[in-house]
């Protein structure tokens, strides 16, 4: 007895292939990238609040000053870490730029 629907062959379902790998320059900013470019941005709005109305966010929220001297010291070691993410991704973009432009042929 031939139920129907029997006949049917679910092993060749057609599955999309797998995106092709992408090289890690061009992945983009890392968590690293992330959490620095972050600490640049709360230290500069720190530094804007001190120099408008006197009031250090960090000194308030911090419990001892060696807490905020620490943060601090996060917050340099970030904006170095942003100098170097900054010409890595000024680099890229020369890279990117120099590639679409079209060989000239030399006369």
């Amino acid at each position: 007895m031939d139920m129907p629907g029997n006949q049917e062959d679910f092993s060749e379902l057609e599955e999309d292939p797998a995106p092709p790998p992408v090289p890690p320059e061009a992945r983009g900013l890392s968590l690293l990238d992330w959490s620095a470019l972050i600490a640049v941005v709360a230290g500069g709005l720190n530094c804007g609040l001190i120099a408008a109305v006197n009031l250090d966010v960090f000194a308030k929220v911090l419990p001892s000053a060696a807490a905020t001297r620490g943060v601090y010291g996060l917050i340099g070691l970030a904006a170095l870490y942003s100098v170097v993410l900054l010409f890595r991704l000024g680099e890229q973009e020369m890279n990117v730029n120099a590639d679409e432009q079209p060989e000239q042929a030399a006369d």
